[in-house]
């Protein structure tokens, strides 16, 4: 039986294509109106309010690169004081790394001070937590003798808590710091179910090639083979806060005031000539050839007059402003974004004028940036990893990160404390008061010392002047009779 032919509507197909056409192009129509009417909006908010994008007024970016943040921290001593002094302040008195409190010179603090000593561990800690700080993140390679390509993982290492699997015998050859600029991160950790999730496994970084001075090579390293350090870290466990970005606005400022200074000074510090013609009747014929050529040796050279005919020199009014304010108050905004005493951010000079209360405010900051970032972020994975590759020994009972306390008293505290106490005795001694006050509570009570610091002082005091200590008389014993019962 033979099949039937189906027949196709050619003008039903036609009406098909015209529809799909149509609508195709409405939607383009659509579309263009949409962002010809987005694109008068913004005009028209521009004209209606001009000035609002302050970004764009003022020159800040809306966006900040990590080349930004380095040609600024190349280029503007300020944006480097801002991204190291916090590490400085931090490393300025190295931890104590030792064993259990229990153990006295173990062999763990002997290695620990010896690799201390070899391999300048607390530079390269300081170094790696200034760096970290001008992008979001920094690395510290850690080189060994294992032989093996830094591509690849340490053999011995658990690729999950990167503790170690095995005895390990390696040993420290170099470490070297890197900040984001030359770093790219490869490839992170996708097992939801490591301990490491999330954190970068490959890194790629730009370093010196080992030919010529400028050369570079980029280099593939495994995790294992570096610790990752950022600061700031807020939403992230990989990329931190780079330390400039609260006041990038105010850096790029200071930028212009000193830029501006300097070229204000070179263009008014010598205001310039003025040539005025004479009124006089009659032409007057202006060599200009020699008048520039006069010009110039007074410029440039040692000639101090012009020799002119017919012409009045003046002297242009200078126009140079002292940019003084304007540099201190960008220079507080900055103090304040980061929380640091303002004198103590200008530096040495400033600092000594710096008041108490400023001092121990900043010295607490400090310490607790060593407790709660320096020990359990970067001193702390060094010193697990250092036990994991076997350059140090595996101890049982842990070991303790010791920061020194930044407000002991420095030898001129103890100075002026002891020209104190010296200058209170002498009063003390020339002015009779101790017939209100006993010597015994003069030192107890006034000066804070504790009771067997008096009696060491005053047992001192009576040997030097001669005076015997009075014996203490025995006491009488009191003899009770029983009596006996009968």
């Amino acid at each position: 039986m033979a099949k039937k032919k189906k027949t196709v509507n050619k003008s039903t197909t036609s009406k098909v294509i015209i529809n799909a056409m149509q609508q195709r192009r409405k939607a383009a129509v659509d579309m263009l109106t949409a962002n010809a009417n987005l694109l008068r909006s913004d005009m028209l908010n521009k004209l209606l309010n001009p000035g609002k994008d302050i970004n764009l007024e003022c020159g800040y970016p809306d966006t900040i690169s990590t080349d930004d943040y380095k040609l600024m921290y190349k280029r503007l001593g300020v944006a480097k004081r801002i991204v190291k002094i916090l590490p400085e302040e931090t490393w300025s008195m190295p931890p104590t790394v030792y064993e259990g409190e229990e153990a006295e010179d173990s062999e763990f603090d002997k290695i620990w001070k010896d690799l201390q000593k070899d391999s300048n561990v607390s530079h390269y800690l300081q170094r790696v937590d200034s760096l970290s700080g001008i992008g979001q993140y920094g690395i510290l390679l850690l080189g060994i003798n294992d032989g093996q390509p830094l591509n690849e993982p340490v053999v011995g290492i658990d690729l999950s808590t990167g503790e170690s699997t095995g005895k390990n015998d390696y040993e420290l050859l170099y470490l070297k710091a890197f900040d984001q600029a030359v770093i790219e991160i490869k490839e992170k950790e996708a097992n939801i179910t490591s301990p490491r999730y999330g954190l970068p496994t490959l890194y790629s970084i730009e370093m010196e090639g080992v030919g010529t001075a400028s050369s570079s090579t980029k280099q593939i390293i495994h995790w294992t083979r570096a610790i990752h350090i950022a600061d700031g870290r807020e939403s992230s466990e990989v990329l931190g806060t780079p330390r400039m970005e609260p006041v990038y606005n105010n850096l790029l400022d200071l930028r212009k005031i000193f830029g501006g200074s300097g070229e204000m000074f070179w263009k008014g510090g010598f205001p310039g000539l003025s040539f005025e013609t004479q009124p006089e009747p009659g032409d007057i014929a202006l060599d200009t050839d020699k008048l520039k050529d006069q010009v110039e040796s007074y410029m440039n050279g040692m000639q101090r007059y012009l020799a002119t005919e017919g012409i009045q020199v003046k002297s242009l009014s200078p126009q140079v402003a002292s940019p003084k304010e304007h540099i201190e108050m960008n220079m507080r905004a900055i103090a304040v974004s980061l929380g640091i005493p303002y004198r103590i951010f200008l530096g040495t000079e400033e600092a000594k004028l710096a008041s108490t209360q400023d001092i121990e405010t900043w010295n607490k900051r400090v310490s607790q940036r060593q407790e709660n970032y320096a020990s359990p972020y970067i001193v702390r994975p060094f010193v697990n990893r250092m036990i994991a590759f076997g350059v140090l020994p595996e101890i049982k009972d842990g070991y303790i990160i010791d920061w020194p306390d930044l407000n002991a008293p420095t030898d001129q505290d103890k100075a002026e404390v002891a020209k104190s106490t010296t200058e209170a005795l002498s009063k003390y001694v020339q002015g009779g008061v101790d017939a209100l006050i006993p010597p015994m509570e003069f030192l107890t009570i006034i000066l804070k010392l504790t009771i067997e610091e008096a009696e060491a002082i005053e047992k001192a005091a009576n040997g030097f002047l001669g005076l015997e200590e009075e014996p203490e008389e025995p006491e009488e014993k009191v003899v009770v009779k029983k009596e006996k019962n009968k």
